[in-house]
């Protein structure tokens, strides 16, 4: 079997997902990056948006131009998916930590006087450990000092498939590495037939955390789905990185708060 093929069946083999979704992000209002990520810049701040990764993470990247600090408001903030308001704060706290321990083991005395078939030795165990966990405190306001930039990744768009009919794809021919090509079935939309749109709500204040808010609002939709049985290890590594394209599967068990690849882009927009 030729290298190209055998990586072929391996993927299949091993993929735990049936179905992956890969989709493409746009926006009829923001201009993107050389990165394809979404900026919006004025004489206060630069906003980047950059959605690359499992379940569509809403990555934030906000640069702080004035000379007094910029308060950004997560509590009062929040993403918008198909009309449904979800808070840029998580309502769970996340645990995360560690146990260990040790086991030992001992045998009961045979007791002879009971038949033979209970003769033989009875062995127990007995397991003592710690354990260690920390509690993330979801973060309500992020200070931005003057002339410095934070990026936070509060959360992502989705983790499950899109619903999308069999009419509106079409079949193409996909490259792999090494030239390997396998069928996918791709649809494109528009804003108004897009099976996904969703909005961002950033509330900011200037100055003081207490002073009077600014609220920026944009809009997104998936212009682009493929969908194949093949994962990210192939259909991603030969695609040039991308800011506004995600993946979903059938299986994730992928966070949906999951961190981006790669490191934000805050050196402003291009047409």
């Amino acid at each position: 079997m030729s290298k190209p093929l055998l990586l072929y069946a391996i993927t299949l083999l091993f993929s735990s997902c049936v179905t992956y979704q890969y989709a493409t992000i746009n926006s009829s209002s923001v201009s993107k990056n050389e990165k394809q990520e979404f900026v919006i810049e004025n004489d206060s701040l630069l906003l980047v948006y950059n959605f690359n990764g499992p379940d569509a993470p809403v990555n934030i990247t906000i640069h702080n131009k004035l000379n007094v600090p910029m308060y950004i408001d997560w509590q009062r903030s929040a993403i918008i998916v198909n009309e449904k308001a979800i808070s840029y704060v998580p309502d769970k706290v996340q645990i995360e930590g560690s146990y260990s321990g040790t086991s030992s083991s001992y045998v009961v005395p045979v007791n002879q006087t009971k038949p033979y078939s209970s003769a033989y030795p009875y062995r127990t165990s007995v397991t003592s450990g710690n354990i260690s966990a920390t509690a993330g405190v979801p973060e309500q306001i992020a200070f931005v000092p003057p002339q410095t930039y934070v990026t936070k990744t509060p959360r992502g768009v989705t983790s499950q498939l899109m619903y999308v009919p069999d009419t509106a794809y079409h079949k193409i021919n996909y490259t792999l590495v090494e030239g390997l090509t396998v069928p996918v079935k791709k649809a494109t939309f528009t804003e108004s037939t897009s099976p996904l749109k969703f909005r961002s709500y950033l509330t900011v204040m200037v100055g003081e955390n207490t002073g009077k808010p600014v609220v920026y609002e944009h809009s997104f939709f998936i212009s682009e789905l493929l969908a194949t049985s093949q994962g990210p290890d192939n259909i991603w590594l030969t695609s040039v990185y991308r800011g506004n394209q995600f993946y979903v599967c059938d299986g994730s068990t992928t966070a949906s708060n999951a961190p981006v690849s790669g490191k934000p882009n805050v050196s402003g927009s291009s047409q």
